[in-house]
């Protein structure tokens, strides 16, 4: 876990005692926070699955991304004015999911924890990250057409055999890149028989790579 990356287990234990941390356990389709809310933590995911999600009144979703086992998440409002959370955090899978009060890295306890400046980088690494993921999602979002976002995913996400493991379904997808499911789909078939990609169920297949970098 990132978070506590180069800490000891004695020292994260307490670490934890000092900020009083709390751990809870959600099943899928419950809410970790909504809209609205007053964030007053942090949270780490210790297992399962959350989705990070932005409901429109109209019905719409848009997925800003999905947390995995072992990421931090709610990190966004740490240092920011914001006075409530922009979005919901909805348990995909069932979770056990650590809260830890935003306190805790804005001073060092009265306990003088020798890795409270370890977390605290740690904590500021992750920040950059995330802002970089999202500079991407933003550069994606910008393209003109479809072809143009789904290509410029694939691209950043494939491995060295041009291969893009899914982690996320269809309809997921389709939220992240900000279009509907059935328009997705029919792209993607329409990139299948163009020869740029090779669809199967969890994984996509980059065929033509020239094609797809010029795409943009």
């Amino acid at each position: 876990m990132q978070l506590f990356s180069d800490i000891e287990q004695p020292e994260i234990e307490k670490m934890l005692r000092c900020s009083r941390a709390s751990e809870r356990e959600l099943s899928a389709g419950e809410y970790v926070f909504r809209e609205g809310e007053t964030p007053q933590m942090i949270f780490l995911l210790r297992s399962g699955e959350v989705a990070l999600v932005k409901d429109f009144a109209s019905g719409k979703r848009n997925l800003l991304y999905t947390v995995a086992a072992g990421d931090v998440f709610g990190e966004a409002f740490l240092f920011s004015q914001v006075g409530h959370y922009w979005y919901d955090a909805m348990v995909m899978k069932p979770a056990a999911i650590l809260g830890i009060p935003w306190k805790f890295f804005y001073g060092f306890c009265e306990n003088a924890c020798g890795h409270h400046r370890m977390i605290t980088r740690n904590m500021l690494d992750i920040l950059a990250a995330r802002n970089f993921s999202m500079t991407k999602k933003l550069h994606i979002l910008n393209c003109a057409s479809l072809r143009e976002k789904i290509a410029i995913f694939l691209l950043e996400n494939a491995d060295a055999r041009g291969c893009v493991e899914l982690s996320m379904n269809r309809e997921n997808l389709a939220d992240f890149l900000g279009v509907a499911r059935p328009s997705l789909s029919r792209e993607l078939m329409n990139m299948q028989k163009s020869g740029l990609i090779g669809v199967e169920r969890d994984r996509i297949r980059i065929l033509d790579r020239d094609a797809m970098e010029g795409l943009y």
